[in-house]
């Protein structure tokens, strides 16, 4: 089992980072000219991510260079996507048509107290039999959050709490250089009111799985199931689990939600 203190401290430094889910104030979708609050210069769609026209004294920087004029600023898809910084510590990145701006200053991150969670136990480390997807599952029938369809990879058969499911497996980005399938699930944490002690966030969570890029055995860590990103900030959008992964029973493992410091659910 991953050591649960290490993993849990990574998380939080993770949400409270410059580019953590807390310091996101701004996802807005450049669809024409337009100006993006509440960072300085003219943003519009280009082929490869956004434009930005600008001059000197907004401060626009792009790739390390000044602006003063119109600038491509490559997206999160391109072989090398563009780093932005405006003033006041401002940050931005461009996800296709949507400049994302960060503060690491936002008032989110000093409302933030940690991540609830279960208590991590051997009895919620697993196995799981992993069967890649064909040519035709593999076209995508889940959903990310702006609706585009992700990459089926497989599915994971397993038992949980005594009830078989088979999950279905999204590819996932390289996590430390090693291949990851990811499942977006809800179980039944999910539907609990937020104040129940075995309560997790409503709209899912993630846990991610080594790719072994065959048919094989997997490890199923539930310790290690995460908050998505939508559950920081309403900035994000949350992928919809699809309905294979909605485990009819409670897992109780791993994170259960943000909590600001009044001691309350984050939003």
């Amino acid at each position: 089992m991953t050591d649960p203190v290490d993993h849990a401290a990574g998380r939080e430094r993770w949400a409270r980072g410059p580019r953590g889910p807390l310091a996101l104030v701004n996802a807005q979708r450049v669809d024409h000219a337009q100006p993006v609050w509440p960072v300085p210069g003219e943003w519009a769609p280009a082929p490869g991510g956004l434009i930005v026209t600008a001059g000197l004294d907004d401060g626009v920087v792009v790739d390390g260079t000044p602006v003063d004029g119109t600038v491509l600023v490559a997206g999160d898809q391109a072989v090398v996507a563009s780093t932005v910084a405006f003033p006041d510590g401002f940050a931005g990145s461009v996800h296709g048509q949507t400049l994302r701006v960060w503060d690491p200053a936002a008032d989110a991150i000093a409302r933030f107290a940690g991540i609830a969670r279960f208590p991590a136990t051997d009895e919620w480390v697993t196995s799981g039999t992993y069967r890649p997807a064909d040519g035709l599952e593999a076209r995508g029938s889940v959903l990310d959050a702006a609706g585009d369809p992700l990459e089926v990879a497989g599915h994971v058969s397993t038992t949980v709490a005594d009830t078989t499911v088979e999950l279905v497996a999204v590819r996932s980005a390289s996590f430390q250089g090693a291949a990851r399938l990811q499942l977006i699930v809800q179980d039944g944490t999910s539907a609990l009111p937020e104040d129940d002690p075995q309560s997790s966030y409503s709209m899912g969570r993630f846990l991610y799985v080594d790719d072994p890029g065959r048919a094989a055995e997997v490890t199923l860590d539930w310790n290690l199931l995460v908050l998505p990103p939508c559950a920081f900030s309403y900035q994000f959008a949350c992928p919809i689990p699809p309905e294979q992964n909605r485990i009819p029973v409670r897992v109780l493992a791993g994170e259960r939600h943000p909590m600001d410091t009044s001691g309350a659910v984050f939003h």
